[in-house]
């Protein structure tokens, strides 16, 4: 099935992760925010600033699918402009990154596009750096992820209109509960934090 152009990975810049750099334009960014698709590996959404995906050869690039320069203002003062819509009601002065995968994923069963660890580990990667470009603590009050943001704004949960990205990183068969949110997203923090220790 052929994507759509603004679902492409070549309609957008992207760089495999090992070329990829924060080249961004200055500007006031207070959070960021982490999420997963809920598609495949390959489709790429306009929603987030950057989008960890697969190329046609499996190897991980970061695509930069929406202008950040749009988010760096107070976006509900003025909604009819463009923006990237990442996180319900949190998106002004905000960067939304996410994994391209979890389509039809269950909390116990993370079907065909699973979270793996190098997806993870350039979620946490490309985190790192947008946080050290603006200057953005990585804590859990201006890094989080959409479960956690969802958490705290009361519409967590594998329902409709519910959030759970990213509140595991494994497969597991207990009910989803409001902790696993705050753990793994200091988890991802953790991985983050250690991005910036490295030369």
């Amino acid at each position: 099935m052929e994507l759509e152009a603004r679902n492409r990975i070549d309609s957008y810049p992207h760089r495999r992760l090992s070329e990829w750099t924060a080249d961004l334009p200055d500007g006031r960014i207070e959070h960021i925010y982490t999420h997963w698709s809920a598609h495949d590996y390959h489709s790429v959404f306009p929603a987030y600033h950057f989008c960890v995906a697969l190329d046609e050869s499996g190897d991980i690039v970061v695509v930069n699918t929406h202008d950040v320069r749009e988010n760096m203002r107070d976006v509900y003062e003025d909604p009819d402009a463009p923006y990237a819509a990442h996180t319900r009601g949190r998106n002004s002065h905000a960067l939304g990154i996410s994994i391209m995968g979890m389509q039809e994923a269950k909390p116990e069963d993370f079907g065909a596009y699973p979270l793996t660890e190098p997806l993870i580990d350039a979620l946490c990667l490309v985190g790192a750096r947008l946080a050290a470009r603006y200057g953005v603590p990585i804590d859990a009050d201006h890094v989080m992820s959409h479960a956690e943001a969802a958490v705290r704004d009361g519409y967590f949960g594998n329902v409709e209109n519910g959030r759970w990205d990213i509140a595991r990183l494994k497969a597991d068969p207990r009910p989803l509960v409001p902790q696993d949110a705050a753990d793994v997203g200091e988890e991802l923090r953790r991985r983050m934090r250690g991005h910036l220790e490295l030369p």
